[in-house]
């Protein structure tokens, strides 16, 4: 019996030596294969470590970037990756020295202080990809904002659409206390949260990023809202409806919008100067008579939002300005 231990013994260290040497040798090639999908990966050093337990990888200086369908680059000093030997689909990581994440034209993002997560990848099923940010303060064009923790989870199927009505990702995010540049009366500086759940529908071409959009588009790609909820001060809004781009690569879309603290909606409007201040009273009036009970036994309000022209209409009501997207 004792002999019979030592042999697994020794047979699992002699597995774990040579599938910790395969997995370094597979490195290089899988980051290049990565780059040439529209995925760029660097790193300045590598080491493996963890026996008996997990493959561990240590990367120095780490960076990943994806072009498509959001572009989006993160950056870490250091980076941690590991797996258990016995199930080499699941993966973690963690950057313990913090991370950042910015779009790629470097116009704007975060550095968190803190990241984790994980991914999962499954022949048949696609990749799914779980994060936890911590303590992000933003640079660039966010320099004046801070978030107090995110979470953000992706799904990516197996097989890309066909058309249209295929899903290419998958994604949901939550965001909790994200402190604004400046407070507005009333409603403070501070969101309380923000989430949604959403689905990209239709594949990106290969190709240019800004000429893929337009194909995308003219395709009928569109983002299915499966809800949005933003919770600041007594304002809680719900939506959920259907997104897409114009010719001008503008998001529009129509919604559906349920609201909670309708006159604090109406305040809001009246701050950012869409509404005038002698019409305030009559919208809370008029806006009262159609709001009914929730669940909670506050009244709500349900009503369509759209947005097109860079405009967010509530209603027939204008209630906001949308700042145009530089995509290139």
């Amino acid at each position: 019996m004792t002999a019979l231990v030592l042999i697994a013994l020794v047979g699992y260290a002699g597995y774990w030596y040579y599938m910790a040497g395969v997995l370094r040798d597979q490195l290089v090639p899988w980051a290049q294969a990565r780059a040439a999908e529209g995925y760029p990966t660097h790193w300045d050093n590598a080491d493996i470590d963890g026996f008996p337990v997990a493959f561990r990888f240590r990367f120095t200086n780490a960076s990943y970037g994806a072009l498509r369908p959001v572009p989006v680059a993160m950056s870490a000093p250091e980076l941690l990756v590991w797996a258990k030997p016995w199930n080499l689909h699941h993966w973690e990581f963690s950057a313990p020295q913090g991370a950042r994440l910015v779009e790629t034209t470097g116009t704007g993002g975060f550095d968190a202080a803190h990241l984790d997560g994980e991914f999962h990848n499954d022949d048949d099923q696609g990749t799914s990809i779980d994060i936890i940010a911590r303590n992000l303060g933003g640079i660039g064009a966010a320099q004046a904002i801070s978030i107090g923790d995110a979470e953000a989870h992706l799904d990516v199927p197996a097989v890309p659409p066909r058309d249209h009505t295929g899903i290419a990702l998958g994604a949901s995010l939550q965001i909790n206390q994200t402190k604004l540049p400046s407070p507005l009366p009333g409603f403070g500086d501070t969101l309380s949260g923000l989430s949604f759940s959403a689905q990209l529908k239709g594949a990106l071409p290969p190709g240019a990023f800004v000429p893929a959009l337009n194909q995308w588009r003219s395709d009928g790609g569109t983002i299915e809202l499966g809800y949005l909820r933003l919770r600041w001060g007594s304002l809680l809004v719900d939506a959920n409806g259907t997104l897409a781009l114009d010719r001008n690569l503008q998001p529009e879309g129509a919604l559906s919008a349920t609201i909670t603290g309708q006159d604090a909606a109406v305040d809001v409007a009246v701050m950012t100067g869409t509404l005038k201040a002698d019409q305030a009273g009559l919208a809370k009036s008029f806006l009262g008579l159609l709001a009914k009970p929730n669940a909670d036994g506050q009244k709500a309000i349900t009503l369509p939002m759209t947005l097109q022209s860079q405009q967010i209409y509530l209603g027939p009501a204008k209630i906001a300005d949308v700042p145009t997207i530089p995509w290139q």
